[in-house]
């Protein structure tokens, strides 16, 4: 539509903030249809004015037959800038907001697109099916024109290649006032040359994803990193058990006094090790009956001991701590472990530790959003070829064949648990494997998803011990120290051995609960690399299962294995026809 040719009197421009202009004009069915034109706007009832981003500034010169004299000043320094090309950007340690749209040439479709992810399942929504929602989940706020601060390198280089030829970058990060800091500890153990490349690119960027394959030293760097940032810190874990390992492990190398939080904990300290399931519960709400708290919620704050004031404390803790450092971040881009990291509004230095810094469900950008861009990567392969890790022989064995059209119809819980857990074929294979090597002397160790799977297993291994998370958590660590010392030949263990686990001895890891999780797979698969007297050779065992999912799901398994040059994979071959093998 065509805009009035005569340049309307009664406008009013103003700045509501600094990401917001303001709009008043006498009513004119032509120009209200104009506003109503513009990507974002909206009107302010209660004022009665139009609202929209100051981006849009450029078109509302057009609407209204503006030019540059008819602005007041500040609002004509805003117009200087778009007509120079030239965005303001502001940074703080959450978000990057932008000022400016560089002649009203803004891509806001190109920034929305690098900054949204299709939703795993979307095609399943009715909304999406009804054409209401197009299964994007959106990280980019097109009103404020403001995004997660570990997207802004993602965001700047589609900015430029959209015509945004300068932009002036204020960063609001180092404002932050200090609190206590760690300046009185020291390290007692000196880095190898890889850990301390990545300290030195660490500590320069301030914020990113640390690829470390397991056995490493990521906590040993970690222990570095905190002592170099000087700053009070939150390290992040996930279950009780790391918990422990790394306020030990803190303690033994900084020689300070390492703050708890979780399992009953809620001791806290400059170096504060904390669960983040306990920091999820604390920021959902205070007291029984709060607004958005469940009773099952409240249970589990006072079966930790957590009163409203500890609670309190906690969350003034993760409003003002300076350093978050997310161990397994892998984890993270779940929505309670995102909004975590978001809560810590004053955290300018911001990691993630993981040996598969990525996610089977497709959310990794949350990831990059809430910690950064991926600033190292030291894998399996590269330690396995300086002498730091032992190469593995990973074996992919076929059982028995099956006729797809006899699970035609049937769930993937049904399926798993007759290909999987009750397989007798499949149990008696792996039965047999670890018997044999427990008889040579090595040490074997059997990881199952479901308890009821290593029930099933246990009768067939009259020498093995079986751990899971309904043991004390003493008796576990009892149980790991007699594999450790190859006093207990063959353990089986749930899923509680995903990470964390450090028994540099063990000789055979045998996969038995297959899983759509390649990444955990392949974390698993780092347990039994690591170097101890006497070890020269490691072996690990998973399957070629077949049957719907199972069959994809082993197919991912393998491809990441071949994905590192120094694991040696091999096949097991079979006779049965039109069998696809890749080799």
């Amino acid at each position: 539509m065509t805009p009035p040719q005569q340049k309307t009197d009664s406008v009013k421009l103003e700045l509501v903030d600094e990401n917001t202009l303001g709009i008043t004009f006498a009513y004119d069915r032509r120009l209200v249809r104009l506003m109503r034109c513009l990507r974002v706007r909206r009107w302010n009832r209660k004022a009665k004015r139009w609202e929209t981003p100051v981006s849009n500034l450029e078109h509302v010169m057009r609407i209204f037959k503006l030019s540059p004299p008819d602005l007041d000043r500040e609002i004509g320094v805003i117009w200087k800038r778009q007509a120079a090309g030239e965005l303001s950007v502001t940074l703080d340690p959450l978000y990057v907001r932008i000022k400016g749209n560089a002649a009203g040439s803004f891509p806001v479709n190109l920034v929305d697109e690098v900054t949204s992810y299709p939703v795993p399942g979307h095609q399943y929504s009715p909304r999406y099916r009804k054409g209401l929602w197009d299964g994007r989940r959106r990280l980019f706020n097109s009103r404020k024109l403001a995004f997660p601060r570990g997207l802004w390198m993602k965001v700047r280089e589609a900015l430029e290649s959209g015509g945004v030829s300068r932009i002036h970058v204020e960063d609001q990060g180092e404002t932050v006032p200090q609190g206590p800091t760690l300046s009185a500890c020291g390290v007692r153990h000196q880095l190898r040359d890889y850990q301390k490349d990545v300290l030195k690119t660490a500590l320069a960027a301030r914020s990113g994803v640390i690829q470390m394959a397991t056995g490493s030293g990521k906590t040993l760097l970690a222990a570095h990193l905190i002592r170099g940032l000087d700053q009070p810190t939150c390290f992040f874990v996930h279950t009780r058990d790391l918990m422990y390992q790394a306020a030990g492990v803190f303690d033994d190398e900084l020689g300070i006094e390492v703050g708890k939080v979780g399992d009953g904990h809620a001791s806290i300290r400059p170096l504060t090790v904390m669960m983040i399931q306990t920091g999820i519960r604390c920021l959902r709400g205070l007291g029984k009956g709060s607004p958005g708290v469940s009773g099952l919620m409240d249970h589990e704050n006072q079966s930790e001991g957590i009163d409203d004031a500890t609670r309190f404390e906690i969350r003034d803790l993760l409003s003002r701590v300076r350093v978050i450092i997310f161990d397994e971040c892998h984890h993270l881009p779940a929505s309670s472990f995102y909004r975590v990291a978001m809560a810590c509004k004053s955290a300018s230095y911001r990691f993630g530790l993981s040996a598969t810094p990525w996610r089977d469900d497709g959310e990794d950008m949350l990831l990059e959003a809430a910690l950064g861009p991926k600033l190292s990567c030291t894998n399996c392969s590269y330690l396995i070829s300086r002498g730091f890790l032992v190469r593995p022989q990973i074996q992919m064995k076929y059982v028995q064949p099956v006729h797809e059209s006899n699970f035609k119809g049937r769930d993937y819980q049904d399926i798993y648990r007759e290909l999987i857990v009750e397989n007798h074929e499949r149990n008696r294979v792996i039965a047999i494997e670890a018997g044999q090597s427990a008889d040579s002397g090595l040490s074997v160790l059997i990881l199952v998803n479901q308890v009821r799977h290593g029930e099933i297993l246990l009768p067939s291994l009259p020498n093995a011990e079986f751990i899971h998370g309904s043991i004390p958590g003493e008796n576990r660590k009892n149980a790991l120290k007699r594999l450790e010392q190859k006093l207990q030949p063959v353990m089986i263990a749930t899923t509680l051995a995903d990470e964390g686990l450090d028994i540099p001895s063990l000789d055979v890891l045998i996969l038995a609960g297959g899983g759509k999780s390649a990444t955990r797979a392949y974390q698993r698969v780092g347990r039994v690399l690591r170097r101890a007297p006497g070890k020269t050779r490691a072996l690990v065992l998973d399957f070629m299962d077949e049957g719907p999912w199972l069959r994809q799901h082993s197919q991912a398994r393998l491809d990441l294995y071949r994905a590192e040059p120094q694991f040696d994979v091999v096949v097991e071959s079979t006779s049965r026809k039109n069998l696809r093998i890749d080799v």
